[in-house]
């Protein structure tokens, strides 16, 4: 991963991530739902999110493992986030 990359990744997944929680926990209110349990995303949705989020990431020269680490890192930052709004689920 590029040096420059390596720089952005903590701002960047972070702002990704906190953006993708609070779109599911929207969602979900929209639905009349609580936010209740884990975090609901999955490491495809990340991906989706980087690719939207970040216009380098649809080129080419982009390399595939810059992209799953950054996607790693936008579903770890947007679980974070997601246990911070989020309660636990009770119910075994």
């Amino acid at each position: 991963m590029s040096q420059s990359l390596n720089e952005l990744l903590p701002s960047v997944s972070a702002a990704l991530g906190e953006a993708w929680a609070n779109d599911v926990a929207n969602a979900l209110r929209a639905q009349t739902r609580n936010l209740v349990g884990a975090w609901p995303g999955t490491m495809r949705e990340a991906r989706s999110r980087v690719l939207l989020g970040l216009p380098a990431a649809r080129q080419s020269t982009f390399d595939s493992e810059a992209l799953a680490a950054l996607a790693r890192a936008v579903y770890d930052a947007a679980r974070r986030y997601w246990d911070t709004i989020a309660e636990p689920d009770l119910e075994p």
